[in-house]
């Protein structure tokens, strides 16, 4: 298969977003690269460096409960432990999301799904997924929703009832 072939194949095996509020507000879901070692951290280790931002897999923290509700930025340890379980986790900048927009986010949260703030987000609103991130300029629930019903549950962990 050519490179150009290649591209168009993993092109076309993206998913579209849009179609909520802000139609078009969230980029094409993108697959992430594996990041090995992927083992616990230790208490006390140093944080290691990421693949992404926010990151999708790598070393992470043990998760032994999972928070039902977040009102601090999570460490990123602790976000790649809570995908390795298969949540999914949707991250928002404070600086440009409003009260009402985190409200209509915080509505989808659930039993794999997980809000949190974090203000070193490199979008607004940012998805994330064993592997996988969905960048949003604007809320768009429906989008995010559909990124979460494809993806919860499928990672090393996945074991959570949805």
């Amino acid at each position: 298969m050519t490179a150009a072939l290649a591209v168009l194949a993993a092109a076309s095996t993206l998913v579209a977003c849009g179609g909520g509020e802000a139609a078009g507000a969230c980029s094409h879901a993108e697959r992430t690269r594996a990041q090995f070692p992927a083992g616990h951290l230790l208490p006390g280790q140093p944080e290691p460096t990421y693949l992404s931002e926010p990151p999708t897999s790598g070393p992470h923290a043990v998760v032994v409960t999972v928070p039902t509700q977040v009102t601090e930025p999570l460490s990123r340890p602790l976000q790649v432990g809570l995908l390795e379980l298969g949540l999914v986790l949707v991250q928002y900048r404070p600086a440009d999301v409003g009260p009402e927009e985190v409200a209509r986010l915080e509505a989808l949260a659930g039993a794999t799904l997980l809000v949190a703030p974090n203000a070193d987000l490199p979008d607004p609103v940012v998805a994330s997924a064993w592997l996988s991130l969905q960048r949003c300029q604007d809320v768009d629930t429906d989008a995010i929703a559909r990124f979460a019903e494809d993806r919860a549950s499928r990672a090393p962990g996945g074991h959570l009832d949805g």
